[in-house]
């Protein structure tokens, strides 16, 4: 009876190093989001709210080929509602606008607002010979027939997030202030504005 050949037994494969990367990558991947998720149940983020208060405009005129000229006085105040969330504002840019069209800017230096903070920043913006549209020139004649005037402020700023030791990336954060109305007769006089933010 003839011997049966039996073949030599085959080696085990190992993994390939792709396999190793792809492991690696994998895991880390799963530890960020596990780390992302646990800061995010011990913070538990709550949104940033800005509002316009005491809102001004002095000195405005609004020549017949519609060049404007006007100083815009008024507070925004931050309020930064988060117990472990601390805000970094690496750089702020402030617009007056009205209909959409910039008639002031103005910016500022950086600042950090500390946890449970509510910080008011002053700001006095100087419109000066600025060529408004003719649309624009005829809503301001308009609104000014009536003694006020409806503006918006808009706030564009760079900031980041530090909850302890750990620092977010930068963000742009785009702050829109609508329906700011002031009294032309009553200067002290203005109806406060919330404000939607976009971080």
């Amino acid at each position: 009876m003839p011997l049966m050949k039996t073949s030599p037994p085959q080696p085990l494969r190992r993994p390939s190093l792709v396999c190793y990367i792809f492991l690696v990558i994998l895991t880390l991947i799963f530890m960020v989001a596990v780390g992302f998720l646990i800061t995010w149940l011990v913070t538990k983020p709550k949104k940033l709210h800005y509002t316009v208060e005491n809102a001004s405009v002095r000195n405005f005129n609004l020549t017949n080929d519609n060049h404007m000229s006007a100083t815009f006085k008024f507070t925004i105040q931050s309020h930064n509602p988060n117990p472990r969330i601390s805000v970094y504002y690496s750089s702020v840019e402030i617009f007056v606008k009205f209909k959409d069209q910039t008639l002031a800017f103005d910016t500022m230096e950086p600042f950090h607002q500390p946890r449970m903070n509510v910080k008011q920043i002053d700001e006095t913006l100087i419109a000066e010979n600025v060529a408004v549209s003719k649309s624009n020139g005829k809503d301001l004649r308009s609104q000014t027939s009536l003694g006020k005037i409806e503006f918006e402020v808009f706030v564009k700023a760079r900031v980041r997030f530090k909850v302890g030791i750990w620092k977010s990336s930068h963000r742009t954060a785009k702050i829109e202030c609508s329906h700011v109305t002031v009294s032309l007769s009553q200067p002290n006089q203005s109806q406060n504005s919330s404000c939607d933010a976009d971080i």
